[in-house]
């Protein structure tokens, strides 16, 4: 499995990593929104952790371009989980994950998300890219 982590602050990046540390998967790491969208364009994932509050755009604008992106390209849907708040719900959501959070909270949002989109939750997913 492959997740980008789209993220300004490197505490919060250093947090996420670690979180996710014990399940193995690859998480490419983006600082700001363009960033984000050149890695989406290079590389295939299996969701997107996106900050909602980037130095360069909303991280609902990079989460718009993305969407852009999957349509001009003819990709396919990746969800997309939203660290922190949002003013306003937007479709472009498939979940939002308020900060502080727990690592058990991350990992379940993360399942929730991918057994929606997939059918398979967090530990299904892991299973079948093993």
């Amino acid at each position: 499995m492959k997740f980008l982590c789209v993220e300004d602050n490197a505490t919060q990046r250093h947090m996420v990593d670690l979180m996710l540390a014990s399940t193995g998967i690859d998480i490419d790491f983006a600082t700001t929104g363009a960033e984000a969208l050149s890695a989406f364009q290079a590389t295939e994932y299996d969701i997107v952790l996106m900050d909602t509050g980037l130095p360069d755009m909303p991280g609902i604008q990079a989460a718009r371009e993305i969407r852009q992106t999957e349509d001009g390209f003819h990709l396919g849907y990746t969800p997309i989980l939203f660290l922190g708040r949002l003013e306003d719900e937007t479709d472009l959501a498939d979940g939002i994950l308020p900060k502080p959070f727990t690592a058990d909270g991350l990992k379940a949002a993360i399942d929730r998300i991918l057994n929606a989109a997939r059918g398979s939750g967090l530990e299904g997913t892991l299973r079948a890219a093993r």
